[in-house]
């Protein structure tokens, strides 16, 4: 079995080394710190059963990888393994399709997760799931409007410049922002720009 891992801190991908050895007999483990290097390697993906990586790698694009990567060896199943429990992240990654995704803390579950993704199984950790269910429901009493609002608070903008730019009336802007910190459980403008950079920026 030949596994593939892409993470930037050298010593997480050892641990993880040590844990998939001890599991798995018959392990090939390749190890790369950036997409740069795999890059340089010409690595060629559709000879791996499974690709293991992390989501953030400084000044690189780790989407634009995982989609190449969704397109070009659809059957390749992929783990995210990540410290971000971050909705953004989670939906972007189920918008690619991507197989399976735990947090860096959830390590006593990846023998059990790449288990299911090597069985053509997608496992997402309750953890994750949990993060991705509590904040979409969230989202679904948003209306458009209440989105771009928070889009708009987040950029610093007014109440009458917002009023101005969405060509309504400044008391609906009151309104909607009432509404939005009933709906949201969020009382500050600091709260509404902070759940705007952790939910709507990827």
């Amino acid at each position: 079995m030949k596994i593939l891992t892409l993470d930037d801190h050298s010593l997480f991908s050892e641990g993880l080394e040590k844990i998939l050895k001890a599991y798995f007999s018959d392990l090939y483990l390749d190890k790369f710190k950036s997409i740069a290097e795999l890059t340089d390697q010409k690595t060629d993906f559709s000879s791996y059963d499974l690709f293991i990586s992390d989501i953030e790698l400084p000044r690189e694009d780790i989407f634009k990888l995982l989609s190449l990567i969704k397109f070009e060896h659809p059957k390749l199943p992929i783990l995210i393994i990540s410290m971000h429990n971050k909705l953004s992240v989670i939906k972007k990654c189920k918008e690619l399709k991507i197989d399976g995704y735990i947090l860096k803390d959830d390590y006593e579950l990846v023998i059990k997760v790449v288990e299911n993704l090597l069985s053509g199984n997608e496992y997402y950790s309750e953890k994750v799931k949990q993060t991705l269910n509590i904040l979409n429901k969230k989202e679904k009493l948003l209306t458009p409007k209440d989105e771009e609002i928070i889009a708009l608070i987040a950029k610093g903008k007014n109440n009458h410049e917002m009023a101005k730019e969405l060509f309504i009336s400044y008391n609906t802007i009151i309104t909607h922002r009432k509404n939005i910190s009933r709906k949201l459980e969020l009382n500050t403008k600091g709260e509404i720009v902070k759940y705007y950079f952790e939910n709507y920026v990827r």
